[in-house]
């Protein structure tokens, strides 16, 4: 390795085929937004600045019976109605046409308009931002998983004693925000007969009229209103609303389950959902032909369940609203963020699914991300196994994943382990197993075909079983089915690190698996791998906030009385929706914050993961609280609760440069008719992490008295010991894509309130780096000699500050705070990215972009894209872009990798992982130099561009006009150093004599690990 990476390891290659051919294009140069760029009519949201009414409101008003009077909502609405009218008469004469609008969650406005007259559009007074539209997806896995039933599914979240006691919803009010549901079914009010379902679903973008109608509306058994924000055909066609939310088209069905999972109930009773007394409306805002939900329709659906009859009171807003949809890595800047938390605050609870992008770091989704949210992830169902595969050579395989879609070992299956022929081992033809040895098992690699094609294959080869390995870290994944004959010999998933190992066994000699039916491992209470994990890429909140089982056999629409198998988070979080419905009918004045309280409260928190070497107690940041339980959520007489939402308590990443002490309150409330004594305690999830003692918690005071029907402040001191942390292992984070890299260094566990058979609690998580601080002077001046000082100094008393040095190129000024409304700020649907200075080096035979802006990220991947177009033979048009992207598409690896776009071919290759840390404002992107068409004293000119990648496509921010010569830099320094903790380094500084042409005016400083200052820029004077 060259000496030049002595201090950091050097730039970390992406292996061979690691990474998929699928890739994102780096945006055309020189564009300044993408809605400018765009020709033709766009469709935009447009805020507004009048306050609707969910933003004025006191918090909790619905549960606290704190509307305001019928005429003062009416004025508030009425002063936002006649703001938007005023914008669309000004908009009209822009051409613009409406295509929406919402009143009571945002004051938002839809218009289709000619691109060309969207700078003006954005110039009418009292326009705060405009911005594209959303787009989302269901939480639903393939249906070829697994499934429970729903009255397992009642006994095993502790609802059936609620039932038996009378406590099933009744007169509860659930909005479910998805594809719609269908009335005709036999679980959700419906006869079931076949002429009803034809004829209801006939006429599916008509009103509901004639015999229909016994099934939708105010008198209807059980689907009591709705609205139809999409209609049919979006997003093939256009978008086209009716009163009809008949759950029709060949990709509906999402909704209809979810609605059975909640409140689902046949006529006979055999049939229930959790909550099988509440009522249910249909509030359509995702596709029938397709899995995306509209961004617009979303935003309607919620202004829709704040006043279901339109008259401008919300006194009649429903009480629950489950959206089992989202977008991952779930940003604060979503507008249906805000108004789902706008929601919460006016007093609607409202239940998210988490999403199903797995154990990836920081991924979990919109809105469920939202502070108020109730963020929803999938637990196993209770009789789920987990299937052991033991190897004559290595260790056991323990968590290896069934798909559903082939038989169960019926007995002792033992055989060798045989790869098929073809490239990389993928199986994808019958070619690829010619000379397969019958009677052995196959061992194959994900990608390029059909994981279920690949079975088939293989079992016409003669395989008993079939075991293939993931191509990407995490753990082993479910897979749909989509080959046209049945797969009938036993298929199994495991992860690729797994995989790699039996490679690896095969590579020495022959390896024999063995598959014991008697070996599998039961999964209740247990995580599943394709759940998001958190914390929020945006405000570091511990999300999720709770765990349900998410797999069940539910009503399927159009079949009027069949139910089949629904999975995900999708399934996971009407669960809890229905759980939430108890608890408001036993507590109808509970508010949002008091009902996500209980549910955390009474959660059981022993949930744990299945790893390659049995299980851990999972992580608060994968299952929050624990996973539900209805009987102690709505029993409890107490309430633990966190200030403000009632969530978990999360610190986030905070830097620790010595010891650092946070306090978090709690409020402890006492429900009951007598005085109640509480014991408070603290526990760790892991032992490890306790023994450690770098992470304290003391709570004051440790017993508490509360009286009858009064609340007790409790606090925490939470205590980060620097000295007792193990080094910050996030530095370069790019190859990071496994969520349980953050198992080690993050601490949590739960805060416990007991008295008697009552236990109460909340999870508590912090990720704490230990960090340094680097500091460095602002200039250096050469003497005669062509040499100066330059002196670093570390103040922090633990960390040991890693520097890499580049020749400053370019720098930007600070853009200046965003006023409400301006991308970056939370509900304008556009991210801000502030360049700070860009800098270049190269190293032997590759070169590296260093790239620092004024604002931290959690993720290297989202929302910022650094685009740097290379002009490599300075005649004014670029040749080449380098720039940063996720690993096979978004959600897809968590992993971060730099790709070199050829202009000209169109072709792009990816050779390096993105060099920066997790909650960093820095990147180094690394390309080889013969990549470029570079080569030693070759000058080159080149510009960066900063972009939300996220929302909108916009450059929000470039440095243009940079120059540099390959080995030609004006200032010789080291390339890296490190100074321990409270050190001071002095480098030499020289002027190089051989420097080539640059704008280089100085050092730009990358700080690994810092506190505070990411980044240094040293001006070099003389």
């Amino acid at each position: 390795m060259p000496a030049a990476w002595a201090v950091e390891g050097g730039p970390e290659p992406v292996p061979d085929g690691s990474i998929s051919d699928t890739f994102e294009t780096p945006l055309p140069r020189g564009v300044a937004d993408s809605l400018q760029r765009a020709s033709g009519q766009v469709e935009v949201t447009v805020r507004l600045d009048q306050p609707a009414i969910a933003e004025v409101v006191a918090d909790g008003a619905l549960a606290e019976g704190d509307v305001p009077a019928e005429p003062v909502q009416q004025e508030t609405r009425d002063v936002v109605a006649t703001q938007q009218d005023g914008f669309l008469a000004e908009a009209a004469n822009l051409g613009a046409s409406e295509i929406g609008r919402t009143q009571l969650a945002a004051n938002v406005v839809v218009v289709s308009v000619d691109a060309a007259q969207l700078e003006t559009l954005a110039a009418i007074d009292g326009v705060v931002s405009v911005n594209p539209l959303n787009r989302y997806e269901k939480h639903e896995l393939p249906q070829d998983t697994a499934s429970g039933s729903l009255s397992q599914a009642i006994d095993y979240v502790q609802a059936r004693p609620l039932h038996d006691a009378g406590i099933d919803g009744a007169g509860v009010r659930v909005a479910v925000l998805d594809s719609g549901i269908d009335f005709t079914h036999r679980n959700l009010g419906g006869p079931g007969t076949p002429e009803v379902v034809e004829e209801c679903f006939a006429g599916a973008d008509a009103d509901v009229t004639g015999v229909c109608a016994e099934f939708f509306g105010p008198d209807a058994p059980k689907v009591k209103g709705g609205y139809d924000f999409v209609g049919d055909v979006w997003p093939n066609g256009d978008v086209i609303p009716d009163s009809n939310p008949i759950d029709s088209g060949p990709e509906g069905g999402h909704g209809t389950h979810v609605a059975d999972i909640i409140a689902g109930r046949s006529a006979d009773g055999a049939h229930q959902g959790i909550a099988p007394g509440a009522e249910l409306y249909g509030v359509k805002v995702c596709s029938a032909v397709s899995t995306s939900c509209n961004g617009v329709a979303i935003l309607q659906g919620l202004d829709w369940s704040l006043d279901p009859n339109g008259d401008g009171d919300i006194s009649d807003a429903v009480d629950v609203v489950n959206l089992s949809l989202g977008s991952s890595y779930g940003q604060d800047q979503d507008d249906s963020s805000l108004a789902a938390d706008n929601l919460v605050r006016a007093g609607i609870v409202v239940v998210a699914s988490a999403g199903n992008s797995a154990d990836r770091p920081f991924i979990v989704g919109s809105p469920s991300s939202a502070p108020g949210v109730i963020s929803v992830a999938q637990t196993a169902l209770p009789d789920d196994l987990q299937w052991v595969l033991d190897p004559s050579s290595g260790d056991a395989i323990s968590n290896a994943v069934h798909q559903a879609w082939s038989p169960v070992p019926e007995g002792v299956v033992s055989a060798p382990l045989v790869r098929p022929g073809d490239d990389g081992g993928v199986g994808c033809s019958n070619e690829a197993f010619a000379g397969f040895p019958e009677g052995s098992i196959a061992l194959i690699q994900r990608g390029v075909c059909n994981v279920s094609d690949k079975a088939v294959f293989a079992q016409a080869a003669g395989a008993v079983a079939v075991v293939i390995f993931n191509n990407a870290p995490g753990d082993p994944p479910s897979f749909s089915f989509g080959s046209a004959e049945p797969v009938v010999v036993p298929t199994f998933t495991i992860s690729q690190a797994a995989g790699q190992a039996l490679v690896a066994a095969l590579g020495a000699g022959e390896v024999t698996v063995t598959i014991d039916p008697a070996s599998a491992i039961p999964l209740t209470n247990t995580m599943v791998g394709t759940s998001s994990r958190g914390l929020t890429v945006t405000g570091l909140r511990a999300k999720p906030d709770i765990g349900a089982p998410g797999a069940w056999l539910s009503a399927e629409t159009q079949t009027g009385t069949e139910v089949t198998n629904f999975g995900g988070t999708s399934g996971a979080a009407p669960v809890v929706s229905g759980v939430a419905a108890l608890v408001l009918q036993k507590h109808p004045d509970a508010t949002p914050a008091q009902v996500k309280a209980r549910l955390l409260n009474g959660a059981d928190s022993s949930n744990r993961t299945p790893t390659a070497d049995g299980f851990i107690a999972t992580p608060i940041s994968r299952v929050g609280a624990g996973e539900v339980r209805a009987l102690p959520a709505a029993d409890a007489v107490g309430v633990l609760a966190t200030a403000g939402t009632g969530g978990n308590v999360g610190l986030g990443i905070p830097s620790v440069t010595r010891s650092e002490r946070f306090t978090v309150d709690l409020t402890l409330t006492n429900t009951s008719n007598e005085r109640k004594r509480y014991d408070m305690a603290a526990a760790f999830r892991d032992e490890t992490d306790a023994a450690s003692r770098a992470v304290d918690l003391q709570i004051s005071p440790r017993n508490v008295t509360v009286a009858a029907g009064q609340s007790k402040k409790v606090s925490v001191r939470v205590t980060i010991d620097g000295s007792r942390l193990q080094d910050w292992p996030f530095d370069s984070a790019g190859a990071i894509g496994d969520g349980s890299a953050l198992n080690g260094p993050e601490f949590d566990g739960w805060i416990t309130a007991t008295a008697g058979d009552e236990e109460l609690h909340v999870g508590w998580t912090v990720l704490p780096r230990k960090a340094a601080e680097v500091t460095a002077p602002k200039s250096v001046k050469l003497d005669r000699r062509g040499e100066a000082d330059l002196t670093l100094k570390n103040d922090s008393r633990v960390g040991t500050g890693g520097v890499e040095m580049f020749a400053l190129t370019g720098t930007s000024e600070r853009q200046p705070k965003p006023a409400e409304g301006d991308p970056g700020t939370p509900g304008s649907n556009a991210a801000r990215i502030d360049l700070a200075a860009t800098g270049v080096r190269t190293v032997d035979d590759v070169v590296q972009f260093a790239v620092a802006t004024y604002d931290r990220r959690t993720v290297l991947t989202y929302p910022a894209e650094f685009d740097v177009y290379v002009d490599v033979d300075e005649d004014g048009t670029d040749d080449y872009v380098v720039y940063n992207a996720e690993a096979g598409g978004f959600g897809l690896t968590g992993q971060s990798v730099v790709y070199v776009y050829d202009l000209a071919t169109d072709a792009a290759s990816a050779f390096y992982y993105t060099d920066g840390g997790f909650d960093s404002s820095t990147q180094i992107l690394t390309a080889p130099l013969a990549a470029l068409g570079l080569e030693a004293g070759q000058t080159f000119s080149y510009s960066v561009l900063a972009i939300d990648n996220y929302f909108t496509g916009a450059v929000t921010d470039s440095i243009e006009g940079q120059r540099f010569t390959v080995g030609g830099e004006k200032y010789l320094v080291p390339t890296t150093t490190e100074i321990g903790p409270r050190e001071r380094v002095k480098l030499d500084v020289t002027a190089n004599p051989a420097a080539g042409e640059s704008t280089q005016t100085g050092l730009l400083l990358l700080n690994r690990s810092a506190a505070k200052d990411d980044f240094s820029l040293v001006e070099v004077r003389g």
